[in-house]
């Protein structure tokens, strides 16, 4: 099993134990929980690592390159019964939200591919080893994501700096979208004095997997913020 970490230093440690690769692809044994609650980002209360972090100011903005720090969600996967649901607490500016079903068998590392070919950003703690990090021409370029079946899951057409396209905004498939502040030049978001503990839920009626993204171009695409819902068994409501 594989452990990452999320550090912000000395304030924020964030240790999590993604799944092994068989519960990556939705399978699990045993009875689920008939809820749960993700953490859709970190809030910085802090620098996030020594020089070329940001130091002061904009801490974990869009010119932080250790931003990508915060772009992940904490369990990066989570297994509830059919009918129950899943609460979201954002932290952090910036963020929007959108839900898609994808086939049993997709996986992290390979739909991150069609993001930002590489190592996933989660498991990368030197910036040199980033292949994306705050690069626009990724963000604003046009991806097409596959599930591990090869259909499309969703595509993030060109930005052009206007709604839709300036998020990542594929209706067809989407189960729903909510949230986001100002979309800025370069697919980034100007967080609000509201940016922080903001609460999305959802309730899951069907059983499958299911993909949770933030529709931020810069944080989906580049920093590859997303996870995963499995939903399994028999309704978990009454």
């Amino acid at each position: 099993m594989k452990t990452r970490f999320a550090s912000i230093v000395a304030l924020v440690a964030v240790v999590w134990l993604p799944g092994s690769s068989s519960a990556q692809r939705g399978e699990h044994h045993g009875q689920a929980p008939a809820d749960a609650t993700v953490d859709f980002g970190i809030l910085p209360t802090g620098p996030l690592g020594p020089p070329p972090c940001l130091q002061a100011g904009a801490i974990g903005g869009p010119n932080d390159p250790c931003s990508y720090k915060l772009h992940v969600l904490i369990p990066e996967e989570v297994t509830i019964s059919k009918g129950g649901q899943v609460s979201f607490q954002i932290h952090g500016g910036g963020h929007g939200f959108a839900i898609y079903e994808v086939s049993p068998n997709t996986t992290r590392e390979e739909l991150g591919q069609f993001l930002c070919a590489g190592a996933d950003p989660a498991t990368v703690a030197d910036l040199a080893a980033l292949q994306c990090n705050l690069s626009a021409p990724n963000a604003n370029s046009r991806h097409v994501v596959l599930d591990g079946r090869d259909d499309v899951v969703l595509v993030a057409e060109p930005n052009v700096n206007t709604h839709p396209n300036n998020r990542v905004w594929s209706e067809p498939g989407r189960l729903m979208s909510a949230g986001a502040h100002q979309f800025l030049n370069g697919g980034t978001i100007a967080a609000g004095p509201d940016s922080n503990g903001q609460l999305l839920t959802y309730r899951f009626l069907k059983t499958g997997r299911y993909l949770v993204l933030c529709i931020n171009r810069m944080h989906f695409l580049n920093d590859w913020m997303f996870g995963f819902v499995d939903v399994v068994g028999t309704s978990a409501q009454p």
